[in-house]
């Protein structure tokens, strides 16, 4: 029997790698094309078993951020990490085998030089890892916390245990002996490991989705308001000054990851985890059904290399992903005619009482000029209120927070371009008077912008504690109850009546459209989309 046979033999007996990972070592490393086949195999084998514990804590956290998604979007959203790692993993651990050649006596002499060399490839793998989750921008919940925790443990577990078990193997080769001490194989019971963490993943994508509440009974109170909602982005009590003629109450803005979001709140009144928009931009799956909303900014594996390769593609959000109805939504399919120009996740629908005018057409009109979309959106309301005399009606108005926040102008545009937005939201306040509407004006910070949210109306309202009050306060004064899912209060308090749970889900929630490019386009024109 040959050196290189015993050899062998002796690594079967005492547990150590029976995949073929010796055989290589019998090879010279820098003039056989054989030994450069085997290396390359056996690296591949190595950063497959990497690749796998190294996904399974990023497509656990993109669960927690983006739930539901379906075990077919779970199972492509794994595959495309475990991919892009296995990458990684190969050239790191091929890098390794080809430096330890200087020294290969330190693996096998120093264990202590060994483990140092293995936990400190784990954490040069790990730390992408961390970097990647704290690239969020919002914070993780504590349960997701303690999964992605634990998950990214066992990554750098077994990372340590696969680096050094290739390490080890290479320098009993070199050295042509067996060191006294010796572990059993890990294979199978990490490969074990990995099926049963893998398959736990899937475990969200057949659970039961939320179900779609019971039509509520709702009681209306009969009245004759005349409402209308001018939402204004970017408008702060910093600026509002008194140009509006109204009562100004200065609140604590929402909180929340995009503009999109935000306005999805303030509009629904219910919280994010209720309406379900969290972006303005996001990713949908080849085949998938809904969009990945809650990305890390440096998460090249869905931003960039699965668009890139046709898996995935970017867009804006469309109506579909909203799951909870706007108010002049649950006002108008009660009977009272509403008009609602240029919100978020709207779409164009004329159905029962409900005049909707989405955002593709008032900013694939405007062609990238700020104060041409609030220009439009005004236009488009006037002239709908003119012809419906809807009892409610809302319009959103961007332009301000373009302007200042995303448009990247001098100061001296900057001020002058916001004076005539102002002007702008001023004009529409007054027209929307002379017809006979009370006015609720809302306005928000934009993105990183500083100061106080603001509440302004002609009518005296009570004093808010924040922009949650709008919805309800909205849902009082044409005599709907509110619903318990609601944080907000009334500011007028007419109804004493107990809320209702829910006004239910809104339907349209898992349709699939197809993207307009013109209006993506349109939305990275004006700053939304970078």
């Amino acid at each position: 029997m040959s050196d290189v046979d015993s050899l062998r033999s002796q690594l079967r007996d005492r547990g150590y790698l029976t995949h073929g990972i010796e055989r290589w070592f019998a090879l010279d490393p820098w003039s056989s094309r054989a030994f450069w086949l085997e290396l390359l195999l056996v690296a591949l084998k190595a950063a497959m078993l990497i690749a796998v514990f190294a996904a399974l804590p990023r497509t656990a956290i993109m669960l927690f951020r983006n739930y539901p998604l379906s075990a077919f979007e779970t199972l492509a959203l794994f595959l495309a990490y475990a991919v892009a790692w296995m990458v990684v993993a190969f050239v790191v651990v091929l890098l390794i085998a080809l430096l330890l050649k200087v020294r290969p006596g330190l693996a096998i002499d120093t264990p202590r030089v060994l483990l140092a060399i293995s936990l400190t490839a784990s954490a040069l793998l790990v730390a992408p890892v961390a970097l990647w989750w704290y690239r969020f921008d919002t914070a993780p919940t504590m349960l997701e916390l303690i999964v992605g925790t634990a998950l990214t443990a066992i990554f750098f577990l077994v990372t340590t245990i696969v680096v050094s078990a290739a390490l080890l193997s290479f320098s009993i080769y070199e050295l042509q002996r067996v060191p006294a001490i010796h572990q059993k194989p890990r294979t199978i019971p990490m490969a074990i490991a990995a099926v049963a963490l893998i398959a736990l993943l899937f475990i969200p994508g057949y659970g039961d989705r939320e179900r779609s509440a019971i039509e509520p009974m709702v009681v209306t109170t009969p009245t004759n308001t005349r409402i209308a909602l001018i939402a204004v982005d970017g408008l702060t009590n910093e600026i509002i000054q008194s140009r509006l003629g109204l009562n100004v109450i200065a609140v604590p803005p929402l909180q929340g990851s995009s503009t999109a979001e935000r306005w999805a709140s303030l509009g629904t009144g219910v919280r994010t985890e209720a309406h379900g928009v969290r972006a303005i931009e996001g990713v949908r799956l080849r085949g998938g059904r809904h969009i990945l909303q809650r990305i890390s900014r440096i998460d090249g594996v869905v931003l960039n290399l699965a668009p890139a390769l046709g898996i995935a593609q970017r867009e804006p959000l469309p109506p579909t992903v909203r799951r909870r109805e706007y108010i002049w939504e649950i006002v108008a399919r009660r009977g009272i005619p509403s008009v609602a120009v240029n919100w978020w996740t709207t779409g164009d629908e004329r159905s029962g009482g409900l005049t909707s005018i989405g955002q593709e057409m008032i900013f694939n009109g405007a062609k990238g000029d700020a104060l041409r979309v609030d220009a439009l959106a005004t236009e488009r309301l006037l002239y709908a209120v003119d012809h419906l005399s809807p009892r409610f009606a809302t319009v959103y108005l961007p332009a301000l927070d373009v302007i200042l926040n995303r448009a990247g102008l001098d100061q001296t545009t900057q001020l002058a371009q916001s004076l005539r937005a102002l002007d702008g939201v001023a004009r529409v306040v007054s027209a929307m008077r002379v017809r006979g509407y009370d006015v609720i004006v809302a306005g928000l910070p934009g993105d990183h912008q500083p100061g106080q949210a603001v509440i302004a109306s002609n009518r005296r309202l009570q004093p808010p504690s924040s922009t949650w009050d709008i919805a309800p306060t909205l849902l009082d004064f044409l005599g709907f109850p509110l619903s318990q899912e609601m944080p907000g209060r009334s500011l007028i308090e007419t109804s004493r009546e107990p809320r209702i749970p829910s006004y239910g889900k809104r339907a349209p929630a898992e349709a699939v459209q197809s993207v307009n490019e013109e209006y993506y386009e349109n939305l990275k024109s004006l700053g939304y989309i970078r």
